[in-house]
């Protein structure tokens, strides 16, 4: 299924979920989650690291979900499966379209089966234990998207939809983004940094998610096993309100001191004077 992703990007084209709303597998999306530091990191692959809460909720294990804009090839190859499982649908689409409307190849939907741009950070996969987990993917060289939350069985719970940041890897470097903090938002929230003033009000259907980022401190320390790999701080830029329609609810990254706000529900980037 394609998605169009309006933000300071332009117009990006991506390959998120299938039809199903199912975050694509880690293998799929070429990444791995390293459960032990490496010694020495490969020059045609990046390394993204961050922290995520283990702080109890009284909820599921609730998972940070990445997606990576697709590059020219990528894009040509779902094109070329989308023309083609249009074709086949085709006959069956005209017999059950309803006054005559027939959907486009545009608004077409189908299960891509070809290389995935999404996957989640799993919880069970770490470097270090604690109140906060550290955990380092490796993954492709490109620009990633803090995507939105899932549960365990990867269904996508909610989507950054409304506001989000998103940063680029390069090859043989870790960039290192912070700490990700997710958990509900129609109440009171234990953890630091979520937007909880959001109230019951949002409780209607289900829960709604809500997921903020503090990114890395200047003075931050990393443990032995790392001080010897480059790592450089995650250089963020603000992406705007974007469609979604396989998330089970839409919410924002909550605003972020001198980077990321809001003005009239619109994210802003705050480095930027207006």
């Amino acid at each position: 299924m394609i998605r169009k992703l309006i933000g300071s990007i332009s117009v990006l084209v991506i390959l998120a979920f299938s039809s199903q709303a199912q975050a694509k597998d880690k293998d799929n999306a070429g990444v791995t989650q390293l459960v032990s530091a490496p010694t020495q990191l490969k020059n045609d692959m990046a390394y993204i690291l961050l922290r995520t809460s283990t702080a109890k909720t009284g909820l599921f294990t609730l998972q940070p979900v990445f997606l990576r804009i697709p590059n020219e090839e990528e894009l040509a190859d779902y094109q070329k499966a989308k023309k083609a499982a249009y074709e086949k649908a085709l006959p069956d689409l005209q017999k059950k379209a309803q006054n005559n409307q027939v959907p486009t190849i545009e608004q077409f939907s189908f299960d891509y089966e070809g290389k995935a741009n999404s996957f989640v950070a799993s919880s069970k996969e770490f470097l270090t234990d604690g109140n906060m987990r550290t955990i380092l993917l490796e993954v492709p060289i490109g620009k990633y998207i803090l995507y939105g939350s899932t549960n365990m069985s990867n269904t996508l719970v909610t989507c950054n939809c409304l506001g989000t940041v998103g940063f680029e890897v390069k090859a043989g470097i870790i960039t290192d983004m912070g700490s990700v903090y997710t958990d509900k938002v129609h109440k009171k929230s234990p953890l630091p940094h979520l937007e909880d003033n959001l109230g019951p009000s949002m409780f209607n259907y289900g829960y709604i998610f809500g997921q903020a980022l503090v990114p890395v401190a200047e003075d931050v320390v990393y443990p032995d096993f790392l001080k010897a790999l480059p790592i450089e701080p995650a250089r963020f830029e603000v992406i705007k309100q974007y469609y979604e329609p396989g998330a089970a609810s839409i919410n924002r990254l909550a605003p972020i001191s001198g980077l990321l706000g809001y003005k009239r529900g619109k994210p802003v980037d705050l480095r930027v004077a207006e």
